[in-house]
């Protein structure tokens, strides 16, 4: 789901209006103007999507694993990523509620409000309806400002004007749902008070936002991806040189956001061809650090290294793992800690905002254990790239055909030309032949082939087990299926 055009196609304020742009440009989301995509790649992002791993928060790749992090949403967006995580109960408000805030803080009549939030089935406002109501309070502003009237009210139908915009900024691009047709009213509430609004973490918990939707789209019968897609491309473009059809905007400046760089053209709609694009993939395609350029306008931040949960909500809580994609800080990937360590079950939404707020504490990837810089972007201590093809499937490709028939993820060639897995089963493979044929000692090739299961020893896969959702169909299928039977018995019967 992309709400890109609406965003691009939306009539602003003119510059010359200062109370607007002050207040804006100072929320710290004025920026969300500008990193929007009329076209997204729906195949490309479903082939990503595939990949995604809700257990570690990562996309797990042939050539390793790879995320969206923190310091990603700062350079692409250049929105917030340190304050307060977003921390309000569930993913909406009740509908009283959502009507006193409309009422206070928008300026919606509660006849309207009501009206609104029977068609949109709950404590929502429509893009349209709130794109009218930003309108209707700015004409209302400009006309009580030319009549003169008192500046108090003045100040309440500008400051509605304001935060009509800002709502409909944030639901159409970093809380994006997929409906695509309205805003959760709840992130009203963050609103309120205008000099305020920077103070709040919008970059983690629009990341959280984005990664409950990827947990979603990476499990059967999910057919709609939602959060914010056009982050999801960008991240794509600027890490993976050859994935996903882009010009680079000649006009560009760093002064911008480095999504703005990218201008998408739209791909096909099914992931096929990119399915086995990822599969064949090679590091030389990818970019772990693509924002040495751009540090000077939007310097690394500390709290990239935090490690433990995100959240938008109670109800949205992910978790954010640096230490498992080390190339992307420039240092050597090392064989991570079990997800459990880092992200520890049990928290609510007040003990992760204590974790964060005090990360250095306990929630911190420390120099030692960022370990040394990298000398080539992609470069691993040995055996990383063994271990992930142990605890995880990166290759989406049916298995090889050969005699016996190879799993794809265990016949290929490590792609930084240091043949792992692929090269002990080979060896293992000619010391048997070499038994068979009386050319070595039985006993010597047990012994070969006991050090190769040894190098090789089982790691526990991290799996999550989840309870199948029925298809709204079975119930109905069966029913069908049962009357049909009984049907037939008895005419059976009757005969």
């Amino acid at each position: 789901m992309n709400n890109g055009k609406k965003i691009n196609n939306f009539k602003i304020c003119p510059k010359e209006y200062s109370w607007f742009w002050n207040v804006v440009n100072a929320s710290g989301l004025e920026t969300l103007r500008r990193t929007n995509y009329n076209h997204t790649d729906w195949g490309l992002l479903t082939a990503f999507a595939e990949r995604w791993h809700p257990e570690t928060g990562t996309f797990h790749l042939p050539i390793g694993e790879m995320t969206i992090t923190l310091d990603d949403v700062s350079s692409l967006l250049h929105i917030p990523i340190t304050g307060k995580m977003l921390d309000h109960n569930g993913t909406s408000c009740t509908k009283e509620d959502g009507e006193e805030m409309c009422v206070e803080y928008l300026n919606f009549p509660i006849s309207k409000c009501k009206k609104e939030f029977q068609k949109m089935k709950g404590a929502h406002i429509g893009f349209k309806a709130l794109k009218d109501l930003y309108l209707d309070n700015l004409k209302d502003a400009l006309k009580a400002e030319r009549l003169k009237k008192p500046a108090e009210d003045v100040e309440f139908l500008r400051e509605c004007t304001i935060r009509c915009y800002l709502l409909y900024l944030i639901g159409a691009t970093i809380f994006t749902n997929k409906s695509m047709q309205y805003v959760d009213v709840i992130f009203l509430t963050y609103l309120r008070d205008l000099s305020l609004v920077n103070t709040w973490n919008w970059g983690a918990s629009g990341l959280a936002y984005l990664y409950n939707y990827l947990d979603a789209a990476s499990r059967p019968r999910c057919g709609n991806h939602g959060g914010y897609n056009c982050l999801f491309q960008a991240w794509i473009m600027a890490h993976f040189k050859t994935f996903g059809g882009r010009f680079v905007d000649e006009r560009y400046t760093h002064d911008n956001p480095y999504a703005a760089r990218f201008l998408p053209l739209k791909g096909p709609k099914f992931p096929g061809q990119h399915r086995s694009a990822l599969d064949t993939m090679r590091m030389d395609e990818v970019v772990f650090c693509p924002y040495e350029e751009h540090r000077q306008t939007r310097p690394f931040q500390d709290i990239s290294w935090y490690t433990g949960w995100i959240m938008c909500g109670s109800a949205i809580i992910n978790p954010h793992l640096p230490e498992r994609v080390l190339r992307q800080f420039g240092h050597v990937q090392s064989i991570p800690r079990h997800p459990d360590v880092s992200a520890k079950a049990g928290m609510n939404r007040f003990t992760i905002a204590d974790a964060f707020a005090s990360y250095l504490t306990a929630n911190y990837v420390t120099e030692e254990m960022r370990g040394p810089k990298v000398v080539r972007a992609f470069d691993t201590v040995p055996g990383y790239i063994p271990w992930l093809y142990r605890v995880s499937h990166p290759k989406i490709l049916p298995p090889v055909e050969a005699d016996p028939p190879t799993h794809a993820n265990l016949e290929e060639d490590n792609v930084s030309g240091e043949c792992d897995v692929s090269e002990v089963t080979k060896k293992v493979r000619a010391d048997l032949r070499k038994a068979l044929d009386g050319q070595l000692n039985l006993a010597d090739a047990l012994v070969v082939i006991e050090k190769a299961y040894t190098d090789l020893e089982p790691v526990d896969a991290y799996l999550v087990r989840r309870k199948r959702k029925r298809d709204s169909g079975e119930g109905t299928k069966k029913r069908k299926k049962k009357k049909k039977t009984t049907t037939e018995d008895a005419g059976t019967s009757s005969l």
